[in-house]
Formats: C-alpha cells, sequence, structure tokens
C-alpha cells in the first residue's frame, strides 16, 4: 500500500473512529445531540471549550428530533449547537422548521432559527424571519411579523405564539387573517387550527361582499361561518345594519341575533328599530324587535314617525321588495301632526297605508278619533287620508265641557296639510256641533241624525255641513239639553291616553 493510501485510509479510519466514540458517550447521554454524518470534522479547542466543526452535509439528532444543515458548530460541554445554512429541523415527524441559521440548547431543547424561517406541520405553514421554538413543548413564537398559510386562510401578524399541542396560535397586533368569502382585521386573535374558530380581542373587523362586522370581544368559526360578537358589535349586511351589546351570526342561515340595547336600521327603507332582543332572517326577509321595542321612521323635512310597542316585525315583500311592518301590544305612534295608540298596527308600505286595530284611537290636531279599525295614508311623510271603519266617531273638544262630535257607521277623511279637510259618514249619522256666531260666542248646539252626512273643515273646524237623506236637525239653546243629552253613545274623551312626545 503507498504512503498516500494509507494516509486516507487513516484518516476516513478516524473519522469513523470519531463517529464511534461520540455515537457511543451520545448513547451514555440521552440529552446529549448525536452526530449522524458529515463531509468533513474539524475538532477545535477554544480555552477550555471543545468545539465540533462540521461541514457539509451535516446531520444531527437528539432523540425524536433530527437537523440538517451545510455546516454546524457543536460546543460539546454546553451541549450546545450552531447550524449555517440551508438548516432544516423535523421533530417528531410532525414538525419541520426551515431557516438560514440556528442557535440550539440540547439541555432546555429550545432553539432560534434565523433568516428565511418556515415552519411546515400538517396543517400549515408559517413564514417570518425569526423563531423561537420550543421542541420540549412545541411552543413557537415570533416577533418579527409572521405569516401563516393553511388550507383556506392566511393571515399575518406583528407578533405570534404557536402552540402545537393545542394547535392553537395567538397573535397580537396588526392582525389580518384572509378567506376566499371574507377578510378578518383585529388586534389580538387566537386561532384553532382543527375547529377552525377565531377567538378575538380588541378592535376587530370582518368584511365580505354583502357583510362587514365589527366589534371588540366574540369568535368566528371560519368552517361553519357562525359567530359571537360582543362590545361595541355591529353587523352590516343587504343594506341593514344590527347593533347590539351581543351579537349571534349565522352567514350561512342569514341568521342574526341580538340582545340589550339593540339597534337595527334599515338604510333604502330609512328606517330605524329599537329594542332588547331581537333575531333577523335574511333569507325570510324578517326581522323582529320586542322588550322596550320602538321604531323610527325618517320623513320628509325631519318630521319622524316614532312607534312604540312591545314587539316590531319587519318583513320584505318579494315581488315589490318594499317593507311590511307590524306593532302589537301597546302600541303608541307619535308624529307632529298625529299621534295614536292601539294595541296591533299593520303598515304596507306599498300602499303607504298604515292599520290599526283593536281598540284604536288617533288624534289629529283638536280631533280624536276612534273606530273599530283605523286605516290611514301617509304620502310624501304626511298623512293625506283615513278610513274608519265600524263605530267610527270624531270628537273635537270646545269650551268648558263642550264637545263637537261626528258619530258613523263608518267614515271617510282627507287631509290638508296634516289638516282635517273633508269627511263623509256613511250609515247611521250623527253630530253634535256648536254653532258660533263669532270665536267667542255660542249660538247654540246642533244636533243632527242623518244616514250619510258630509262636512268641510276650515282650521281643523266645521265649516260646512251637508246632510243626505232626510236628516232629523235642530239648533237647541246651549242650555236647553241635559249634560248626557250632549253626549253621543260610545262618547269618551280620551287626551289622558294621548303621546305627547316620542
Amino acid at each position: 500500500m503507498t504512503q498516500i493510501m494509507r494516509i486516507i485510509t487513516f484518516r476516513y479510519f478516524s473519522l469513523f473512529f470519531l463517529y464511534l466514540i461520540l455515537g457511543q458517550i451520545s448513547a451514555q447521554n440521552k440529552n446529549k445531540v448525536e452526530i449522524l454524518g458529515a463531509q468533513n470534522f474539524e475538532y477545535l479547542k477554544l480555552g477550555n471549550k471543545n468545539i465540533s466543526k462540521l461541514i457539509g452535509n451535516v446531520q444531527l439528532k437528539q432523540q425524536n428530533t433530527l437537523m440538517f444543515c451545510d455546516s454546524s458548530l457543536i460546543f460539546e460541554s454546553e451541549n450546545v449547537v450552531e447550524a449555517f445554512n440551508n438548516v432544516k429541523i423535523n421533530h417528531n415527524d410532525s414538525v419541520t422548521i426551515l431557516g438560514d441559521y440556528l442557535y440550539y440548547d440540547g439541555n432546555t431543547k429550545k432553539a432560534l432559527i434565523k433568516g428565511n424561517v418556515r415552519m411546515v406541520d400538517k396543517q400549515m405553514e408559517l413564514t417570518t424571519d425569526q423563531l423561537d421554538y420550543d421542541l420540549a413543548n412545541q411552543f413557537g413564537y415570533y416577533a418579527t411579523g409572521g405569516k401563516i398559510v393553511s388550507k383556506e386562510n392566511t393571515l399575518t401578524s406583528n407578533i405570534g405564539y404557536y402552540y402545537a399541542r393545542k394547535n392553537e396560535f395567538f397573535f397580537k397586533k396588526k392582525v389580518l387573517l384572509t378567506n376566499p368569502d371574507y377578510v378578518m382585521q383585529s388586534d389580538t386573535l387566537l386561532y384553532n387550527t382543527l375547529n377552525k374558530t377565531a377567538y378575538f380581542f380588541g378592535s376587530t373587523q370582518i368584511s365580505s361582499d354583502k357583510d362587514k362586522i365589527l366589534c371588540e370581544n366574540g369568535w368566528y368559526n371560519t368552517q361553519n361561518d357562525q359567530s359571537q360578537f360582543s362590545k361595541n358589535a355591529i353587523i352590516f349586511t343587504d343594506r341593514k345594519m344590527l347593533e347590539a351589546d351581543s351579537l349571534y351570526y349565522d352567514k350561512r342561515a342569514k341568521i342574526g341575533k341580538a340582545y340589550r340595547r339593540i339597534h337595527v336600521y334599515d338604510s333604502v327603507q330609512k328606517i330605524h328599530l329599537y329594542g332588547d332582543r331581537g333575531i333577523s332572517n335574511g333569507k325570510t326577509k324578517i326581522t323582529y324587535v320586542n322588550g322596550n321595542s320602538y321604531a323610527l321612521k325618517l320623513m320628509e323635512k325631519m318630521d319622524s314617525l316614532f312607534l312604540f310597542s312591545d314587539t316590531l316585525l319587519v318583513a320584505e315583500r318579494t315581488l315589490s321588495q318594499k317593507q311590511l311592518f307590524k306593532a302589537y301590544h301597546q302600541v303608541r305612534i307619535y308624529k307632529s301632526d298625529m299621534q295614536a295608540i292601539c294595541d296591533s298596527l299593520v303598515y304596507i308600505q306599498d300602499d303607504s297605508l298604515m292599520q290599526l286595530f283593536k281598540k284604536p284611537i288617533m288624534w289629529n290636531g283638536v280631533n280624536q278619533i276612534t273606530a273599530d279599525t283605523i286605516l290611514f295614508y301617509i304620502n310624501n311623510g304626511k298623512l293625506d287620508s283615513f278610513n274608519l271603519l265600524k263605530d267610527a266617531l270624531i270628537v273635537s273638544k270646545e269650551k268648558g265641557a263642550h264637545y263637537n262630535q261626528i258619530k258613523g257607521r263608518d267614515m271617510a277623511g282627507a287631509m290638508d296639510s296634516s289638516m282635517l279637510k273633508e269627511l263623509k259618514v256613511f250609515g247611521n249619522g250623527q253630530s253634535i256641533f256648536y254653532a258660533k256666531e263669532d270665536s267667542v260666542n255660542y249660538i247654540g248646539v246642533n244636533v243632527v241624525d242623518c244616514s250619510e252626512m258630509n262636512f268641510e273643515f276650515k282650521n281643523g273646524q266645521i265649516n260646512k255641513a251637508t246632510f243626505i237623506s232626510s236628516p232629523d236637525a235642530t239648533l237647541h239653546p246651549l242650555d236647553a239639553l241635559k249634560p248626557e243629552e250632549l253626549r253621543l253613545k260610545g262618547f269618551k274623551w280620551f287626551e289622558h291616553l294621548r303621546p305627547k312626545r316620542f
């Protein structure tokens, strides 16, 4: 054998022998980092430190963790590894980490990876500039900004924590989660990669093509599109806004539920709804609100209509896309030119028709209007006309205990500038009204029985009366009739029930 061959054989034998020795030492101490292979090996001594320098296809191992790189330094007494270029860590065949540089403490099993860092598991891939990872506890941390890509979601943040055993990420500062169907922005976010649920804390916004959600606390399941929101929670969807102390929203079913301090706003119809509890169904286009509920309908020149009741319902009519509005139990209406109370109400937007049922009372100026059912029409935000069905009675107060009264089976009235202009009485007509000499002095009181009657009004007062079909009319002196004779059947004065403000 030549001298050169003897030298080569000796070097390879020495390197193999060193690997064998190191392997035996590592076997004696399971916590020691093992050397599995390298193309070149140098043994250095720096002061009292023993350093192994490995170059080319370096392979290291500690228990169930494998490490690969182009070159590395192993500080034997400290059980510390520095690895350079094409660094790769494979932990327990579940997590793979790539980077340009690695500092690894074999005693604590904590790693610092820098430069083009990528961490991959079965659920996602993380990229960042620097990652601290605890292999023993499977916990990772970055503070230089990171990006996580899973099957359907992409998430970026300034700071992130990864708990592999829990399959959870915790993110802070400028958190952005992007999904094909929505975008979520938050200050703080906890995300579980198994149940696909994001839990957010602080100012949060979730946006899609048709929906936008704002809140400061809650959760969102990205798999089934169900969510819960609280603290200044607001949902914008289909030209509507829903806000409350607490909101639940099922995007697929298009159902939103709200609790406490509810506010619903329809930007097209200019309607506000308020209450303590509510539910909105986007498929049926029906919204319920109850518990201290009231509605505000914006009219022209800010002359709004306010409506109060136990329960409010708004439904969008399919063909016209106009709305059907219902209120029931203890209904109160306030508008500057009209007020009303009843047990239930229906407003059909197609016809601008509002229907009052069950002991309704309506006030217009000096007139109190009652009937079994009251229908009135709103045109350009003003009371335009009305119909009184069954047991109709209109009363206006004169001086003292004197009241003008018009009674009939049914009535129809027309308005001018929200004041009574014309009135027609159909069937069983009766009237009591006081004739005046001037604005102060009375001539007497007219008592009329007539099946059908027509009245014209000026400034809300009777100006002209026409009696049809053989009227029985008598003008009596003021003191000629007893008090009970000056009251038509069913007369009651309800001024104390009149809504005076919204």
